[in-house]
């Protein structure tokens, strides 16, 4: 019998119900992970219209936070606590992804693309229901982490592994389509990546680097830290094959960022040089793709960088849809923007597009601040680090590509901005716990961290 990528997703699902269903709390962490595992699984999707899809992700998702809401209601969540908290901002965003469909009442709708693209934005709450739920408990961090991490080293490895031996579709016929790498503009050799769908599968590995980092500092056995030199070192190869040239720069910043938060200058300096010195030994080709890459962040693509100059075309085409219908054009409107922040202002207003981009700047500020504060905290700390790398390579990702119609790409999105949201709120939640507000000291920026708490009843003085 030959298995196909169906057999895969359906057992993926029922490895992630079935031990929720029958252990109840305790088999939601194991289906959580098996839900991050399923980022593995690239474009193998169902298809309900030809312009609309549905990822095994979302529907894993869904399933976990209904199981939830039956273990909360029938009161058999005794051993574990139900955490059903949001950001309040979200609130505003629920108004907002209705607006899009006013829309519908002008011409002829797209109501597959405009379902395909709102719909990319409702499991963000069920995740935080399910995520925060999971992470309540701090033992659940690392397995959840370490699934992440393996789905990053999987995507690397097999990536590279049909990079260099395109013949070994002939094994896995069912699983791949052209695995031949093909070339760019600047004659860079581009792996295909056809296992998972698209060499935009390199975003997986570029999100789970960083994460590596902590699981050295919690694993200390000699050869549990060999393993994450040789994943670190393949998903390293695979963002230089994949030729994608934000997941180089995202990589730079990582390394770069996480020396100089811990204070390592001497280090950055080292691998500022090191990557100056790379540069000069890189093929022509690659040094090139560099090139077309800096000048295409300037404002100017050159000729020869096709891809370059549509996503450059296409970003000024949006400004100024933008700038001539500022209360947004509605659902799949844009079309790809190849830059989400813009693409949400196109769709649904200036005035969304930059509250979704004040949004992320917030969080990012917040992480940026508690990671520079939590000195005597020291692994609360790096996973702090680890977390605002992926977070930053996030950012970048939205900025620069196309994931709204695309959940495979999102929803790895969206998992690192979830997390990083549930551990501000836990380290703010500690640090009121051990720290006793003292109304003198009590500035703004710690009232409005308590008040997106939305538990404060923890943090009531005893009389």
């Amino acid at each position: 019998m030959e298995f196909t990528y169906k057999e895969i997703i359906v057992a993926a699902m029922i490895l992630a119900g079935l031990p929720a269903v029958l252990l109840g709390t305790k088999g939601l962490r194991w289906g959580f992970m098996v839900w991050v595992l399923t980022f593995a699984l690239g474009y193998r999707t169902f298809a309900v219209a030809p312009t609309l899809s549905i990822h095994p992700a979302e529907l894993t998702l869904y399933g976990l936070s209904m199981w939830l809401l039956v273990l909360y209601l029938t009161g058999r969540n005794k051993d574990i606590r139900v955490s059903f908290w949001f950001p309040p901002i979200l609130w505003l965003f629920g108004l907002a992804w209705l607006w899009g469909w006013s829309s519908v009442t002008s011409g002829v709708p797209k109501w597959g693309l405009m379902f395909s693209e709102a719909k990319s934005f409702l499991p963000v709450i069920p995740l935080y229901f399910v995520a925060g739920t999971v992470l309540a408990d701090r033992n659940s961090w690392r397995p959840v982490l370490r699934a992440s991490y393996v789905v990053g080293a999987w995507v690397g490895s097999m990536g590279l592994l049909e990079y260099a031996y395109p013949g070994i579709k002939t094994l896995f016929p069912n699983f791949m389509t052209n695995p031949i790498a093909y070339k760019t503009g600047e004659g860079f050799q581009h792996a295909s990546f056809s296992f998972w769908g698209a060499s935009d599968a390199v975003y997986l590995c570029v999100l789970a680097l960083p994460l590596g980092i902590v699981l050295w500092r919690w694993s200390t056995v000699f050869w549990k830290r060999g393993l994450i030199l040789l994943f670190s070192s393949l998903m390293l190869g695979a963002v230089y094959v994949s030729g994608h040239r934000n997941a180089w720069i995202m990589i730079t910043v990582q390394f770069g960022l996480f020396a100089l938060l811990k204070k390592k200058y001497l280090v950055a300096a080292v691998i500022l040089l090191l990557f100056i010195s790379a540069y000069q030994v890189l093929p022509n080709t690659a040094r090139l793709r560099i090139y077309s890459g800096a000048e295409l962040i300037a404002g100017r693509p050159l000729d020869y960088d096709s891809s370059g100059q549509k996503r450059w075309d296409r970003v000024l085409t949006s400004v100024n849809h933008i700038l001539e219908e500022p209360l947004g054009r509605g659902w799949a409107a844009a079309g790809w923007v190849h830059n989400d922040f813009l693409q949400v202002g196109e769709n649904l207003g200036v005035v969304v597009g930059l509250l979704f981009l004040g949004f992320y700047l917030f969080q990012l500020q917040r992480l940026w601040y508690w990671v520079s504060t939590l000195h005597q905290w020291d692994e609360q700390r790096m996973l702090g680090i680890v977390l605002l790398l992926s977070f930053i390579s996030a950012g970048i990702i939205l900025t620069t590509d196309a994931t709204l119609q695309l959940p495979q790409l999102l929803l790895p999105v969206w998992f690192v901005w979830v997390i990083a949201g549930i551990w501000l709120r836990q380290t703010r939640m500690a640090a009121l716990e051990r720290a006793p507000i003292d109304d003198k000291a009590f500035d703004l920026s710690a009232f409005a961290d308590l008040q997106l708490c939305g538990d404060r009843a923890r943090y009531s003085r005893s009389s």
